[in-house]
């Protein structure tokens, strides 16, 4: 990731943080203020409302001082020490600030997903239609068919108004959850980003970035067979007569459409398209991917999915629902590896950098004055 794109991310976790900071000072001086309509966060939910906001304020102001050292330190040479300990630092406050995101972020965020995946599908099918005509205009026609036969067999109208009436009431707790994510997302982006160390866990993550890549993609399974038995006369962990609520019917088949699109994306970072875009797009066909278009937003779902996994794994803790939760909704494993995954990605498109540049900008000659000296 270029110099520029992590100063950019430094400079959202310096603001996201003073955000964060004000935000709790809000629960402490105002709490009807934040609290009305907003879910309580992990945090919030283990050591109660007035320690959590004093928590917030520190994690704000810290991730501030990450920031603001980091930005000074990239003016000057420094030490693998030091750069060690404002990763760990970053690391630390990106986990305390998730840790302080309103409770409740995943099914929102799946609901979000499914838009997100629709808006996706269009703009691919515009630039396939750009590149290749022919095949596009098919494959537009193809698409177009499946939602017009869904749409009469499925209320699929009657899901965007739910989506979106369901979105709009939420939207202040849709900003401060953003805002913690946001400054988190930035603070794990820019060290998932950072060059490349000479150390062991560098050295570990390119070497198994594959498999560790799969085994993140792999957690998306469980839930998309669940929901895909709802086709079947067995539904799996819903109700009996699924088939008579179209409604539910519907809900279920997206967020399960929407999460094995997401581990698809996730097993993505392992396959040559995240290298290159496909030749088949228009405009940007053949072109290299920007390597901030898969850190940043892999760093924030990483972010989301961890927070939101040990959320859910604690609020069913204690009960049989946390068998259920913890292999159905693996998303307190997926969390972490997606960011190890981003890792190894990430140093991956540094060495085919560094393999595909020329010996003068791997290793820049000495000044003249010096070879004239030695000889």
């Amino acid at each position: 990731m270029n110099p520029l794109t992590r100063l950019v991310l430094l400079l959202v976790a310096a603001a996201g943080g003073l955000v964060v900071a004000l935000l709790g000072a809000l629960q402490l001086l105002a709490p009807g203020v934040v609290a009305d309509g907003v879910p309580p966060s992990l945090l919030a939910a283990w050591i109660g409302m007035p320690a959590a906001g004093a928590v917030a304020i520190a994690a704000g102001l810290a991730a501030l001082a990450v920031a603001a050292v980091a930005l000074r330190e990239r003016r000057s040479v420094t030490s693998r020490r030091m750069r060690t300990m404002l990763t760990l630092m970053a690391l630390v406050v990106a986990l305390v600030v998730s840790t302080l995101t309103p409770g409740g972020t995943i099914p929102v965020a799946g609901y979000s997903f499914v838009l997100v995946v629709a808006a996706g599908v269009v703009a691919t099918l515009v630039l396939l239609v750009i590149r290749r005509p022919v095949v596009g205009l098919v494959v537009v026609a193809a698409v177009a068919g499946g939602v017009v036969l869904v749409s009469l067999r499925l209320p699929t109208g009657l899901f965007a108004q739910m989506v979106v009436g369901g979105l709009a009431p939420r939207m202040p707790f849709l900003m401060i959850a953003l805002a913690h994510l946001v400054t988190a997302g930035a603070l794990v982006a820019w060290t998932v980003g950072a060059p490349p160390t000479a150390g062991r866990f560098d050295a570990w993550a390119l070497r198994h970035r594959r498999p560790v890549t799969v085994a993140a993609a792999l957690c998306a399974l469980p839930y998309v067979a669940l929901r895909a038995s709802w086709l079947t006369p067995w539904p799996l962990f819903g109700p009996a007569d699924v088939a008579e609520h179209p409604d539910v019917l519907l809900t279920g088949l997206l967020l399960g459409c929407a999460m094995l699109t997401g581990g698809l994306l996730t097993l993505l970072l392992a396959l040559p398209w995240a290298d290159r875009f496909p030749r088949w797009l228009g405009l940007v066909g053949g072109r290299a991917v920007p390597v901030a278009l898969a850190v940043i937003p892999a760093s924030v779902v990483g972010v989301l999915f961890t927070a939101g996994g040990i959320e859910l794994v604690v609020a069913t803790a204690g009960s049989l629902g946390v068998l259920e939760v913890t292999l159905v909704f693996p998303f307190w494993l997926w969390g972490p590896l997606l960011v190890q995954a981003t890792r190894g990605y990430a140093l991956h498109r540094a060495a085919s950098a560094d393999t595909t540049a020329a010996p003068s900008e791997r290793m820049p000659r000495p000044p003249a004055s010096t070879i004239s000296e030695a000889a």
